[in-house]
C-alpha cells in the first residue's frame, strides 16, 4: 500500500496557517479527492463546526474531543478517504502521533496538519515536535510584528513568536499554557519585541 504524505504547517498566530490549510482543502475538493477536515473541540472560537481563520474565512469541519475519534469518524465514512486535514493540532493528546502514523502508513491516507510549534513561552507545544519529525513536507510560516514603537509606527519585521497579552501587557511565564482566544489575547512579535516576564534563564 502506498504511504500517505504527512505535511505539517506551522508558525505563530496570525501567520496564515489556517488560511493555507483551507487553501489546500479547497484544492483537494477541486481535484475531487475524498477528504475530511477536523478540529479539536477545545477550539471554541468563531464558528463551532467550521475551521476559521482570524480574518473570517471558514470551511466546514468535524469537531472531535480527542485523537482516537478521528479514526472512528473515518471508519463510519462510506466513501474511501484519500486525505484528511487537522487544524490546531497542538491541542490534541499524545495519541495524535499514533493516529497520524496509522492513517499514513497503514491506510495510505495523506494527512495535513496545522498548528503552533511553540506556545507563548517559546517552548514546544504539545505533540508538534513529534509531528514535525515525522513529516515528509513542512511549511514554516511567519507573521508580521505589530509591536507599536514610541513614534506610533509598527515594527513590521517578520514575527516568529506568539505574544500573549493580559490587559494589554505581556503574560507571565507562569500563566496557563492553554488559553483559547483570538486577537483579544494574542498578537505576533519578532524576537526583539517578544516578552515573557519571569521566564527562567537558561543555565548550562
Amino acid at each position: 500500500m502506498k504511504t500517505g504524505l504527512i505535511e505539517v504547517i506551522y508558525g505563530p498566530m496570525f501567520s496564515g496557517k489556517t488560511s493555507e490549510l483551507i487553501r489546500q482543502i479547497e484544492m483537494a475538493m477541486i481535484s475531487k479527492s475524498e477528504i475530511i477536515a477536523f478540529k479539536p473541540k477545545i477550539d471554541g472560537r468563531y464558528k463551532k463546526y467550521k475551521i476559521c481563520t482570524n480574518n473570517g474565512r471558514s470551511l466546514r469541519s468535524v469537531v472531535v474531543k480527542n485523537s482516537l475519534e478521528i479514526i472512528e469518524v473515518i471508519k463510519k465514512t462510506k466513501k474511501p478517504i484519500t486525505k484528511i486535514f487537522i487544524d490546531e493540532v497542538q491541542f490534541f493528546d499524545k495519541k495524535i502521533v499514533d493516529v497520524v502514523t496509522f492513517l499514513s502508513k497503514d491506510k495510505g491516507i495523506g494527512v495535513t496538519v496545522a498548528g503552533l510549534a511553540q506556545d507563548f513561552r517559546g517552548e514546544p507545544f504539545g505533540q508538534m515536535p513529534n509531528l514535525l519529525g515525522m513529516a515528509q513536507k513542512v511549511q514554516s510560516l511567519t507573521a508580521i510584528c505589530v509591536y507599536e514603537k514610541e513614534n506610533g509606527t509598527l515594527c513590521q519585521r517578520p514575527a516568529c513568536f506568539t505574544q500573549r497579552l493580559i490587559n494589554g501587557k505581556a503574560a507571565s511565564y507562569d500563566s496557563p499554557i492553554i488559553l483559547v482566544d483570538g486577537a483579544n489575547s494574542y498578537t505576533a512579535r519578532c524576537e526583539k519585541h517578544w516578552e515573557v516576564p519571569n521566564r527562567p534563564e537558561t543555565k548550562l
